[in-house]
C-alpha cells in the first residue's frame, strides 16, 4: 500500500469564527492517474469548483474541509480521480478542448464566490493552477456527455415485452401498453449505466488509475 505524507503544511480556516492559525492541513497522497499524483488538497479544491459551477451535483455546501476519513471526502476522491482519467482519455482521442470563453467563465465564477474566503485562500490556488483544474472539470464533462450519448442504446418492443412478462406480477392486470414506454426508459438507463461502468473499468486500467484510500 503506498501512502506518503507531503511535507507542505497548508493553513485554512473552514469553520466560521475560528481563526485562520487554528486549522492545520497536512497535504496527502490519495491517488494516482498515469503520472500525475493526486492530493488531498487537489481533491478539496475540486469539490468546491464542482459545487459552484455545478451546485444541484450536491445537496451539501462545498465551503468546509473535507477531512480524508469522512465518506464525503472519498466521493469527492473518486469523482477526481475520474473527472481525471476521462479528461485524460479526452485529450488523447484529440476532444479535449473546451471553448477559452467556456474556461474565462468558468474561471470567473469559482474565483467571485472563493474571493475573500480565508479557508481557500489557506489552499493557496495559483491562478494556473486553478484554471487547469477548471478547465480539466470542463472537458472531462464534455466528453462525458459525448460518450454518453454513444453509449445510449434503443430499447425494442420485444425487450420491453420480455421484461413485463418476467415482471408480470409487479404490474397486475394493467395490460403490457400502459406501461411500455416506461419500461423502456428504465431499461435504457439501466443498459447505459452498464456500459458507462465498464468503460470506466477499462479506461481505469488503461491509465492505471490508483485509489490510495480505498487499498
Amino acid at each position: 500500500m503506498f501512502k506518503m505524507l507531503f511535507a507542505t503544511l497548508l493553513i485554512s480556516s473552514f469553520a466560521p469564527g475560528i481563526a485562520a492559525a487554528a486549522a492545520v492541513v497536512v497535504t496527502q497522497t490519495v491517488g494516482q492517474v498515469s503520472d500525475h499524483v493526486i492530493t488531498s488538497r487537489e481533491v478539496q479544491i475540486s469539490y468546491v469548483a464542482e459545487g459552484i459551477l455545478y451546485p444541484a451535483a450536491k445537496a451539501s455546501s462545498a465551503f468546509r474541509e473535507l477531512r480524508v476519513e469522512e465518506a464525503e471526502f472519498r466521493k469527492a476522491l473518486t469523482a477526481t480521480l475520474l473527472e481525471a482519467v476521462v479528461a485524460l482519455e479526452a485529450e488523447n482521442f484529440n476532444v479535449g478542448s473546451v471553448p477559452e470563453s467556456e474556461v474565462s467563465t468558468g474561471l470567473a465564477a469559482v474565483e467571485r464566490v472563493t474571493a475573500g474566503k480565508s479557508f481557500w485562500n489557506g489552499l493557496e490556488v495559483s491562478p494556473e493552477e486553478l484554471k487547469r483544474l477548471v478547465q480539466r472539470k470542463l472537458i472531462a464533462k464534455s466528453f462525458l456527455k459525448f460518450k454518453t450519448n454513444s453509449l445510449t442504446g434503443i430499447i425494442s418492443d420485444q425487450e420491453a415485452l420480455a421484461y413485463f412478462e418476467r415482471n408480470r406480477v409487479k404490474f397486475g392486470n394493467v395490460p403490457f401498453a400502459s406501461f411500455k414506454e416506461n419500461i423502456k426508459t428504465y431499461l435504457s438507463q439501466q443498459q447505459l449505466e452498464e456500459r458507462l461502468r465498464s468503460w470506466f473499468e477499462i479506461i481505469k486500467r488503461k491509465y492505471k488509475v490508483r485509489n490510495y484510500i480505498a487499498e
